[in-house]
């Protein structure tokens, strides 16, 4: 790969193992925003990705239909462009039929769903479709489906431990997780920053070894000015990241961060109990 890599090797030995392989594979891929899922992917797959689909976040199952003929669109090219269908299970059909001609039997390809939890808006019959498309059809082929998602609780629950069309299916796992100080380090290094380790300590605690974050440090700059620029000022990247995250991850984020508050008051932290007193939310199985 000619792109950028610090770490990952784990990571990337798994994406290219399901390309090796000599059976279908659905790969299902999880880690918090901005950690480097689809650069990821992207440049470990390249040229094998024959369809890919981003989830619009925020947005109706018709608009997201409505995204899916538009890429679809973009690979048939015909004169005669489809037309947006009426459901999830109708949309993958529509992908059959696109992939059935064009499917390698000598080199593996990808198709690529990502922001999996967006697409799957409530009760929309997505991983219905979703789980027509495999079991009918992509696990007999020489083909890599991979699954995207920000949301680690949303993947786990209705993917990894589907009970339903979706039981078991996931071949591969992959948990991307944000840089560990040493790769944080390497990556400063591999930029040509001269940080000192307590600098890069002063980055890591206050960004969280998210490579997007990281790539808006600048040359020239002690950490604290860096952070001071990216936290707090006025066109800071993360100046408003604590408003817009929660509701990103979670459909119901009020009690997540009204729990993240309550933390923020003290230093040492807080019992359950504590948290539910300060933090107002009820005693029950949501708040575990």
């Amino acid at each position: 790969m000619d792109n950028f890599f610090i770490g990952r090797e784990v990571e990337i030995s798994i994406l290219k193992q399901a390309l090796q392989s000599k059976t279908a594979e659905m790969v299902a891929v999880i880690g918090r925003r901005r950690v480097g899922k689809t650069y990821l992917i992207e440049s470990v797959y390249k040229n094998k990705i024959i369809f890919q689909l981003t989830g619009l976040q925020n947005t109706t199952k018709t608009d997201q239909l409505d995204n899916f003929v538009i890429q679809l669109n973009k690979k048939v090219q015909s004169e005669l462009p489809l037309e947006r269908p009426k459901s999830w299970l109708r949309a993958f059909a529509l992908l059959t039929t696109f992939l059935e001609n064009r499917i390698n039997p000598e080199e593996k390809q990808v198709v690529f769903l990502d922001e999996l939890p967006w697409l799957a808006t409530h009760k929309s019959g997505f991983l219905t479709g979703l789980s027509y498309f495999w079991n009918s059809w992509a696990v007999q082929k020489n083909i890599v489906v991979v699954i995207c998602g920000s949301a680690a609780s949303w993947m786990i629950q209705k993917v990894i431990n589907n009970k339903g069309g979706l039981y078991n299916r996931v071949t591969k796992r992959i948990f991307l997780a944000p840089f560990t100080l040493l790769e944080m380090e390497k990556y400063f290094h591999a930029q040509g920053f001269d940080f000192t380790r307590y600098q890069i300590t002063q980055l890591y605690l206050a960004l969280g070894g998210i490579p997007h974050h990281l790539k808006e440090v600048e040359q020239g700059k002690t950490a604290v000015q860096n952070i001071n620029r990216i936290c707090f000022a006025p066109n800071g990247l993360l100046r408003d990241e604590f408003s817009r995250l929660y509701p990103a991850l979670f459909a119901n984020a009020e009690n997540h961060i009204a729990i993240i508050r309550a933390l923020a008051t003290k230093q040492k932290g807080l019992t359950r109990e504590e948290i539910i007193q300060s933090a107002g939310v009820p005693n029950g199985s949501s708040t575990t």
